[in-house]
């Protein structure tokens, strides 16, 4: 991935997650078939045609014609693509996936009085992993924000959320909430991985489940999941600093 900064002049974008594609399009998981699902997000947006940013479990099966399916929903996207995986994602599709246009490398973007950093929180295990060399690559990255303000996309979650899925969040999560808690410009965080639409607003930072496209966990300690429609969170960063959002349903 390339350490660059990519610019774009737009306050808004959508968040997608946990796509959990399989290798064919009528392919159920968990009683739904994602490859549609994900497909009636698009629909729904395409005239809109927002910045994208898909934070994760994009495949659910690891195969290449999952991620081929992801590449022809998105092939013909009219704004950049950005993709970062997740606990079932393979890095190598998804680093060549973003040679491809619409897709982007950069895991830096900068809008109108804001950066958006996005994390790769991939491990080896479904849990989340973020080793001290990409901690100190954000100690890097905070030296040439400037006076930007700053949010961080990722998969992951850091605080917990009550249920089973805590047992896979952030592992290694303390320097992130050491970082968020003592820089004024860390704003917070938006993931994936829960399938759960939440908010927790702190006063150092905020924490922003997004819903997934495919089906949603209950908050319960084993896992269930319910299908309610394919869903997705849209951002605003408002060049004066305000951070707005709202979870979406199709």
């Amino acid at each position: 991935m390339t350490n660059a900064v990519f610019h774009w002049p737009v306050s808004s974008l959508v968040q997608i997650t946990d796509c959990h594609l399989l290798a064919t399009p009528d392919a159920l998981y968990q009683g739904i078939k994602p490859y549609h699902h994900l497909r009636l997000v698009l629909d729904e947006l395409r005239a809109e045609a927002p910045l994208l940013i898909l934070t994760g479990d994009l495949t659910e099966d690891h195969s290449a014609d999952s991620y081929t399916l992801l590449q022809q929903l998105l092939a013909d996207w009219p704004a950049p693509v950005f993709l970062l995986p997740g606990n079932h994602d393979e890095r190598g599709a998804l680093d060549q996936l973003s040679q491809q246009p619409p897709f982007r490398p950069e895991r830096r973007l900068a809008l109108p009085g804001w950066q958006l950093w996005l994390l790769d929180s991939k491990g080896d295990t479904p849990a989340g992993s973020f080793p001290v060399p990409r901690l100190a690559e954000l100690e890097c990255w905070l030296n040439e924000a400037g006076h930007q303000q700053i949010f961080w996309f990722c998969h992951h979650h850091l605080l917990p959320v009550g249920s089973f899925i805590d047992r896979f969040d952030q592992q290694d999560k303390a320097g992130l909430l050491a970082m968020l808690k003592r820089e004024p410009r860390l704003r917070g965080l938006a993931h994936g991985h829960c399938h759960h639409a939440y908010q927790y607003d702190l006063p150092e930072f905020v924490q922003v489940g997004c819903p997934a496209s495919s089906v949603q966990f209950l908050q319960t300690p084993d896992w269930q999941t319910q299908d309610q429609g394919p869903r997705a969170c849209r951002w605003v960063f408002t060049p004066d600093g305000r951070l707005q959002w709202e979870f979406l349903q199709f």
